[in-house]
């Protein structure tokens, strides 16, 4: 499914989850291929709407904020609908401090971008060694970077990854303020993926915004004794009397219970766009 790709695209870079993820992509299909970062879901999602030779590894969801919409609005609204998800995998958060130095209660200083600096706040505010001195930098990757301009005692938000990329040492794990959270990444490219007898099925349905519509929908997964794992609706900016509604559930597209599903909503919708069939790695 992958051979045929040149390159991925990364949703940030400097040790980013995204980069992780790819790496888990990589190791379950004996992949390499050229890496390239970008600095927004929408560049990157873009980038392969333009080039067929290249995939993406983005993040769709995460435990504390559900889906990510910006990854969501602008898959299904790529001018290539070829474009699917063609694999997914969860990856556990795992902020660390990060330095030069190997002792924790040394560190006079802290390089983070704002979002992390959000997620680690209990941390700061408790275990960090008092009258630290924040530094703001736009990115994990750039926090980094900016190390080199620093003294030993200064350290960054990263994670596992960017202490192997900068050769820095791991002096705190799980400093993020909620412990059991993941991300859920997905692989987007132009491609067709195969049934495995494990796999999951995204779509998105858009309804006519009246009472009872959704549940009409649920009633043709329940006849199908289909499971529903996750379901999203939301107004149409453009169309304020349409909703669409994003579904994921068992099985694939491929399947003839699958393709009896379709048939029946398609009676109950405006239209549908099959998202994708795709199994975890």
């Amino acid at each position: 499914m992958f051979e045929d790709f040149r390159e991925v695209i990364c949703l940030g870079m400097g040790g980013s989850y995204s980069e992780i993820a790819k790496d888990r992509l990589f190791k379950a299909y004996d992949l390499f291929l050229y890496q390239r970062s970008l600095n927004s879901i929408k560049e990157c999602i873009e980038y392969i709407d333009m080039n067929s030779n290249a995939i993406a590894v983005l993040p769709v969801e995460t435990t504390f904020k559900g889906i990510i919409r910006e990854t969501i609005d602008n898959l299904i609204n790529t001018k290539n609908q070829n474009i699917q998800i063609l694999a997914e995998t969860i990856i556990p958060v795992n902020d660390c401090i990060l330095s030069k130095t190997t002792e924790f209660h040394s560190l006079t200083g802290l390089i983070a971008n704002p979002n992390a600096l959000a997620k680690c706040k209990t941390f700061i505010r408790d275990e960090m060694p008092r009258q630290i001195n924040i530094v703001i930098a736009e990115s994990m990757d750039e926090s980094a970077r900016m190390l080199n301009n620093y003294n030993l005692t200064y350290s960054i938000i990263g994670t596992h990854k960017t202490a192997e990329l900068y050769n820095l040492n791991v002096l705190k794990e799980h400093v993020e303020d909620y412990k059991i959270n993941n991300r859920r990444f997905i692989v987007i490219g132009d491609a067709e993926t195969s049934s495995t007898g494990h796999d999951k099925t995204s779509i998105v349905l858009f309804l006519d915004d009246h009472q009872g519509a959704l549940l009409d929908i649920v009633q043709v997964f329940v006849k199908y004794h289909i499971n529903i794992t996750q379901i999203n609706s939301k107004m149409m900016s453009n169309n304020m009397e349409e909703q669409a509604v994003f579904i994921d559930f068992d099985g694939h597209k491929e399947d003839d219970i699958i393709k009896q599903l379709f048939s029946d909503l398609t009676s109950y919708s405006k239209g549908m766009r099959i998202i994708g069939s795709y199994t975890s790695f």
